[in-house]
C-alpha cells in the first residue's frame, strides 16, 4: 500500500493560507479534487485528511481502536485538567457519562428563568449599536448563559481572563498557531494559576453551601469517581468544573455568530422564523413547537459547522480507500465534508431550513459536532439554547449587516472573525 497523495500547496506555507481561513470550504474543495484521503501541510504541521461518508463511518466504527486524541487535545488536560479529551475506552466512556449528567438539558430547564432573564438583559445592551462586534458579544452571551445553567452563577466577572487563557491554549496545542513556549509566558502562567484556583474555590464553596434542585456540574464534579469507584484527583474534578466555565466561549458563541449572519442574509427565512418567535410563549417546553427555528439552527450548523474535523493521531497502521496510513501520523477526519455534497444534501449551496436533518444524522453524514465517542458533550444543549436565543433576539432586535463578504477564520474554531459587525436597533412595536 502507498501513502496518500499530497494536496497541491505553496512553497514553505503549504496549505496554511487556505486552512487559516474558511477551512470547511478548503476541505470540501480538496475532497472534490483529491478524493477521500490525501495529505496537507500547513507550515510546520502535516496531516492526513480523511473525508466523506466512509471516513465518518470509519471514525464511528474504528476510531477508538486506531486513533488517539492525546497529541491534539492533551494540552487541555495538561493545562486545565480536562481529562475527558484524552482518555480512551472504558475510562473515557465513564467520565463522559459523569460529565454529561452535569451538562444536561434538565439543568437548562430548571434554571430557565435565570438564563432567559440574563439573555434578555444582554441582548438589550445590543440595541442602538451601529457596529456591534458580533463574535465578542456572542461569546459573552453564551458564556453567561451556560455558566448559569451548569454552575448556578454567571462567570461574567472572569470572562476576559477565561477567554484569553482558553483560546491561547487552543491556538498553541490544537491549531499550532503559536509555539509551545508561548504557554510559559508569565502573564499566561498567572492567569492559569488564577483560573485553577477559581475552579477549586468554586468546588469548595459548593461543598460548603449545597444548593437545591437537580445536581449541576459542580455537584457532579465534587462527587465524581472514576471507572473503578475511586474519587478523581482534585485537578481532574477542577477540570470538570472548568468545562462549565469554558463552555460557550467558542462553539456555542460561534454558532450564534453565524446565526446572526444567516438572519441578515436570508430575508425570507428571517420573516418566517420571526413570526414563529412571536408566537412562542417563552417557556422551555414551548421550544419543541418551533420547527422553523430548529431548522434554522440545524441548517446553520450544516453550512457553518463548528467542528469541521476531528484531529487524531494514529496508534496502529491501517488501510483506507487503497492507501496506507501509518502509526504516528496526525489525521484530520473531515466529518462535515458530506454537508456540502449533493449526494447527501440536495442543492447544498441553497440555504434550506426544511431539510431532513434526522436522516443525515442516522447516516452519519450530518455531523456538525463530529461522530463517534468524542462527539461534543454539549451538542444537544447547544441546539436547544440556540433556538431559544435566536427567538429572543428576533423578538427584541432588528439587525443589519454591512454589504461585504463574510471572511471566516479557522482559529480557535471556525468563526466570522472580529471584523464582523452588525447594526442593531430595538425592534419597532407591532
Amino acid at each position: 500500500m502507498t501513502p496518500p497523495p499530497a494536496a497541491p500547496g505553496l512553497p514553505v506555507l503549504g496549505n496554511a493560507l487556505r486552512m487559516m481561513g474558511d477551512v470547511q470550504q478548503f476541505l470540501v474543495d480538496t475532497y472534490r479534487q483529491m478524493g477521500p484521503v490525501y495529505r496537507v501541510r500547513a507550515l510546520n504541521q502535516a496531516f492526513v485528511i480523511m473525508a466523506g461518508e466512509r471516513a465518518n463511518r470509519f471514525l464511528l466504527e474504528h476510531g477508538d481502536e486506531v486513533f488517539s486524541s492525546e497529541e491534539s487535545f492533551g494540552g487541555l488536560d495538561r493545562e486545565f485538567g480536562m481529562r475527558v479529551h484524552v482518555l480512551r475506552g472504558r475510562p473515557h466512556r465513564h467520565l463522559r457519562k459523569v460529565l454529561a449528567s452535569g451538562l444536561s438539558r434538565d439543568l437548562l430547564a430548571a434554571r430557565w428563568a435565570r438564563v432567559t432573564a440574563e439573555t434578555d438583559r444582554l441582548l438589550g445592551e445590543w440595541a442602538g449599536q451601529s457596529a456591534l462586534p458580533v463574535v465578542d458579544r456572542c461569546q459573552r452571551l453564551a458564556a453567561a448563559q451556560l455558566t448559569i445553567a451548569f454552575t448556578g452563577a454567571s462567570s461574567a466577572a472572569r470572562f476576559e481572563q477565561l477567554r484569553s487563557a482558553f483560546e491561547l491554549v487552543l491556538d498553541v496545542t490544537i491549531a499550532g498557531k503559536w509555539p509551545a513556549a508561548t504557554l510559559q509566558w508569565p502573564a499566561y502562567r498567572r492567569a492559569r494559576a488564577d483560573i485553577l484556583a477559581f475552579a477549586r474555590a468554586a468546588l469548595q464553596d459548593r461543598a460548603d453551601h449545597p444548593t437545591a434542585g437537580p445536581p449541576d456540574l459542580l455537584d457532579r464534579a465534587l462527587a465524581a469517581t472514576d471507572e473503578n469507584g475511586e474519587i478523581y484527583p482534585l485537578d481532574v474534578r477542577a477540570g470538570m468544573a472548568l468545562q462549565g466555565y469554558f463552555a460557550g466561549i467558542n462553539t456555542v458563541a460561534y454558532l450564534y455568530s453565524f446565526l446572526v449572519y444567516a438572519l441578515t442574509q436570508h430575508a425570507d427565512v428571517r420573516v418566517r422564523v420571526r413570526a414563529e418567535a412571536d408566537s412562542w410563549d417563552g417557556s422551555f417546553t414551548g421550544l419543541r413547537d418551533l420547527p422553523a427555528l430548529h431548522g434554522l439552527v440545524l441548517e446553520t450548523l450544516r453550512v457553518y459547522p463548528p467542528a469541521p474535523g476531528s484531529a487524531r493521531t494514529v496508534l496502529a497502521d491501517f488501510d483506507f480507500e487503497g492507501f496506507r496510513i501509518e502509526r504516528g501520523r496526525r489525521v484530520l477526519v473531515a466529518t462535515s465534508v458530506p454537508h456540502q455534497l449533493p449526494e447527501h444534501f440536495a442543492d447544498p449551496e441553497r440555504f434550506d431550513i426544511d431539510r431532513d436533518f434526522a436522516a443525515g444524522r442516522r447516516a452519519s453524514v450530518y455531523a456538525p459536532f463530529s461522530v463517534g465517542s468524542h462527539t461534543c458533550l454539549g451538542a444537544g444543549m447547544t441546539e436547544v439554547l440556540a433556538v431559544a436565543t435566536t427567538a429572543m433576539l428576533l423578538r427584541h432586535l432588528d439587525l443589519t449587516a454591512p454589504a461585504r463578504p463574510l471572511r471566516i477564520t479557522a482559529t480557535p474554531g471556525p468563526n466570522p472573525g472580529k471584523r464582523f459587525t452588525v447594526a442593531a436597533r430595538a425592534r419597532a412595536a407591532g
